[in-house]
């Protein structure tokens, strides 16, 4: 099954050691072939992802963006920018204007925080539940039919693998500082 040998690539990232050292007890060492295997898959996913949320927002009616956003709000209900930002892990100034646009949409409502008025509230308007119901209902459908398509075992195999492999972006890209694989210059790094 080829999406085991991705979930086990996506582990030896999550510990940090794919480059540097060999993960594996066995003493066998990840191939140049099987890295540039991952890195293929991962570039076929970006684009069906992208594709596939360029079609979904679009027929929201919402950008991408503010779809993030208003489905963050919807988990999280009111928020302050800031947390919004950090929860998105976007510049305030960036997410300000996701949140004026939801605003002018008639998506969102912004109010000023009782406690600190420097601090602005932000929480989804009845349209913008409407909206998040809509998304939803629209993307739990596409997603169901899409996981129905696959066999049972595999999946079962994604829903695990998915996880991790977010959990090993974002760590791996926190713990190094960027996600780039060359410094500002263009040099590896």
């Amino acid at each position: 099954m080829h999406i085991t040998y991705i979930a086990v690539d996506i582990l030896c990232i999550l510990h940090n050691n794919a480059f540097h050292e060999n993960p594996f007890p066995s003493g066998t060492a990840m191939s140049v072939a099987t890295i540039r295997e991952f890195r293929r898959t991962l570039r076929t996913l970006e684009r069906e992802v992208d594709l596939a949320l360029q079609a979904q927002t679009g027929c929201c009616g919402v950008s991408s963006a503010q779809c993030h956003l208003l489905l963050t709000l919807e988990e999280s209900g009111p928020s302050s920018v800031g947390d919004l930002a950090a929860a998105l892990e976007l510049d305030s100034s960036t997410l300000s204007r996701t949140v004026d646009g939801l605003v002018r949409a008639g998506l969102a409502e912004r109010r000023e925080d009782p406690e600190n008025r420097r601090r602005q509230i932000v929480s989804l308007s009845g349209a913008g539940r409407e909206k998040t119901d809509s998304i939803n209902g629209l993307c739990d459908r596409y997603y169901r039919r899409l996981l129905g398509s696959l066999p049972p075992a595999e999946a079962d195999v994604l829903h695990k693998a998915l996880p991790i492999l977010a959990r090993a972006l974002r760590s791996f890209r926190l713990a190094e500082g960027s996600a780039a694989c060359c410094d500002r210059s263009g040099r590896p790094s």
